[in-house]
Parts: structure tokens; C-alpha cells; sequence
């Protein structure tokens, strides 16, 4: 969901970051915030105590930082990245089931996905809540696919980060990147199906793949 069918990380989870690190006086480098996307949020206070030092106030940063984003996920509706309606009308008419995985939480990312007016084209929602290991850990990806009851070469991931992609190439699946903020690596790249700056390009990839296949 997050930098990929949304602009959240660019306009809350970034945004959120830098004011808040601001507001305590120890402001954040905007490129390294791009560097934790697609991560956990275990991960992220490791990243920021390591860049900024072990007294960095990480209590302080998480209440003032959580509120923003409450506020954020309860009263915006965030926009859509480019290509993300057409594609998900394409799906639905096609009758290609669709699902979200996400390192997000369940509430945040049916909130997010309600206020932007898509939730109801998702079958199945699998948050961070619903798995032990997160991305790069392909378990978020296999457990969604398992839920379809298909093989997972007949589904196909979306994604925007480096995380995302590594757990796409640890579980042998399919993958579209969509670059966004966060950092992928050449690796990355390379084994996707395809990398496009605007998801809607994928409808070929499907349409090709459905033509000569049974259909993914």
C-alpha cells in the first residue's frame, strides 16, 4: 500500500518524521527517512539510533510522531500514486483477485485505503500483525498467496522498496517494482517482471501473460 498504490510515504510517514525530529531539536536527513521505507518499525528505531545516537529521545519522537500520522490516517485522503485506479479497474473487471500485504497495521491500512476510496477492491488484507518475520522475509508474500490457494507463480507482487523486492526474489515469486522514495538496489531491478514509473503500465505484462497462459 505504502508508496505504491498511495503517496503515504512521501506524504505521511516522511513528512511526519521530519517535523517531529524537528519539533525535538535533532531534525532527521530527509534522504535517510527514504532509506527506512519498506521497512519495520523495529527496524526504523534501530536505523535512527545508529545514525543519530543512543540518546536520541525515541519515547518523545514516538508520541509526538504517532499523533501526527493518527491525525493523518483519520482526516486525509491520501492521493494516488499514477496508474493505481486504472489498474485496480482493470483487475476488477477482469475478475483477477487482488490483495494487499503490507508492513503497515491492519487499522492504519483500512483506514488509509477507505479515506482514498479503494478498499473495496481488495479480497484480503495481510498486515504486519498477521506474520512473525516482515520483509525482507518472504512470509507476508507466501501467506497472502496460500490464502488464494494458488500456486505463487500465478501471482504477481507489486512493489516500491528494496525490502518488498528481496522478499518478492526470497520466495521465488513474480514481482513489478514501481520505484517510489525508498532505495532499491541494481539486484532489485533486475529480476522484476517489469519497472515502471506508473503501475498502470503492468496491465500489458498481465494481459500478455493471460493471453498465452491460463491466467495469472
Amino acid at each position: 500500500m505504502d508508496g505504491l498504490l498511495l503517496d503515504s510515504e512521501r506524504q505521511m510517514y516522511v513528512k511526519c518524521g521530519l517535523e517531529t525530529s524537528r519539533e525535538l531539536g535533532r531534525a532527521f536527513d530527509e534522504h535517510f527517512l527514504t532509506t527506512l521505507m519498506g521497512g519495520s518499525w523495529d527496524n526504523y528505531e534501530i536505523k535512527v539510533l545508529e545514525e543519530y545516537g543512543a540518546d536520541y529521545p525515541m519515547e518523545q519522537f514516538w508520541e509526538l510522531y504517532w499523533k501526527k500520522v493518527r491525525y493523518i490516517v483519520d482526516n486525509v485522503a491520501i492521493p494516488l500514486r499514477p496508474g493505481v485506479k486504472e489498474i485496480l479497474d482493470f483487475c476488477k473487471e477482469e475478475g483477477i483477485s487482488m490483495a494487499i500485504a503490507s508492513s503497515s497495521f491492519l487499522e492504519v491500512v483500512k483506514k488509509c485505503l477507505t479515506n482514498a476510496g479503494i478498499i473495496n477492491y481488495f479480497d484480503k488484507i495481510v498486515s504486519v500483525e498477521d506474520v512473525e518475520k516482515t520483509k525482507p522475509d518472504p512470509e507476508i508474500f507466501l501467506k497472502t498467496i496460500r490464502a488464494f490457494n494458488v500456486d505463487k507463480k500465478e501471482a504477481l507482487i507489486f512493489e516500491d522498496a528494496h525490502n518488498g523486492a528481496q522478499a518478492a526474489i526470497n520466495g521465488g515469486c513474480r514481482y513489478v517494482v514501481v520505484p517510489d522514495l525508498a532505495i532499491l538496489s541494481e539486484e532489485d531491478m533486475k529480476k522484476a517482471d517489469l519497472v515502471t514509473d506508473d503501475i498502470s503500465n503492468a496491465i500489458r505484462l498481465i494481459k500478455e501473460e493471460n493471453e498465452r497462459t491460463s491466467g495469472i
